[in-house]
């Protein structure tokens, strides 16, 4: 073998126990474990693996035991999911002082609203600001955990008329492509517009205001630095492998079937590249019913 092919193979050989050595005293991925969630045009998907390890031996399935995976929860008086990687103590310590928070502040709504009141459901945006806020004021001695938060946040549209000579043009929609068309309405001004005829003035105005439910994705770091988006977030140790699978296997607007099978196909091919990963995967689907409400439904892969 000449020289420089051995010198090539030392420094490789070097870069990968650094790199094995690393992952093993890093507190955050020492148990193991990653997490992937995806957004729909009505749902979010979020996916979880079952491994519990020490380092790079497994000591357990979080899928067996009878209470299920305590790395995701449900969040009390919400449409919420959070699912958490990092050291396994910090995550359900986390995890317990986030639901006492929220359970109280839950009861105090009850205790001080009138009879016959509506319920009030706390969005995952108000979640995320909860949880970065937990997370930072322990920056001194920090939760060594990756929390992701998913689900379903109801924001206000407004509906545009746009009166022409051919009709009516009504738009639905409050992306930032009509950001404009929608300010312009609301200042009771008039649209410019081309036709055959020519260029001429259209009046437009807001008809309705309605809320609608749109996906939320937050990922933070154990200080609480939020990371959105709007297409799909990872944490973990397989995080790198989860984002490479994602960005090639997700497409936007899908249903909530497709984005079971998307989100599972992405969360099993990078685990198939990860070691500390693996052994199960649940995939919860939080999808719209169009009455402000979500429904949950839970699915189970298996996996090596």
């Amino acid at each position: 073998m000449p020289r420089y092919l051995s010198h090539i193979t030392q420094v490789l050989l070097l870069v990968i126990s650094l790199e094995l050595g690393r992952a093993q005293n890093d507190p955050t991925k020492f148990n193991g474990g990653s997490v992937l969630a995806m957004a729909g045009s009505n749902s979010v998907a979020i996916a979880v693996d079952t491994r519990f390890g020490l380092g790079f031996q497994t000591v357990h399935s979080l899928g067996d035991s009878d209470e299920g995976n305590p790395r995701i929860i449900h969040l009390p008086n919400s449409n919420t999911l959070m699912a958490w990687t990092g050291l396994y103590g910090d995550g359900l310590s986390f995890s317990e002082e986030l639901n006492m928070i929220m359970g109280r502040q839950f009861r105090n709504e009850q205790i001080l609203s009138f009879p016959n009141t509506k319920r009030r459901i706390t969005g995952p945006k108000s979640i995320a600001m909860l949880m970065s806020h937990l997370l930072y004021q322990r920056r001194n001695a920090p939760y060594y955990v990756e929390p992701v938060v998913v689900g379903l946040e109801s924001v206000p549209i407004d509906e545009v008329r746009i009166d022409g000579a051919a009709g009516e043009l009504r738009i639905e929609d409050s992306s930032s492509c009509l950001q404009s068309i929608i300010d312009i309405a609301r200042r009771g001004q008039h649209l410019l517009t081309t036709t055959e005829d020519g260029a001429s003035s259209q009046p437009a105005r807001v008809i309705n205001r309605k809320r609608v439910q749109r996906p939320f994705l937050c990922t933070t770091d154990m200080l609480g630095a939020q990371s959105t988006s709007s297409s799909f977030v990872a944490s973990g140790v397989a995080s790198r492998s989860l984002y490479g699978t994602a960005e090639a296997l997700w497409r936007p607007d899908l249903s909530g079937e497709e984005l079971v099978e998307v989100c599972g196909r992405a969360f099993l091919s990078a685990l198939e590249r990860d070691c500390l990963s693996g052994y199960g995967v649940v995939i919860y689907l939080i999808e719209g019913t169009g009455d402000g409400d979500a429904r949950i439904v839970e699915y189970v892969l298996d996996c090596r």
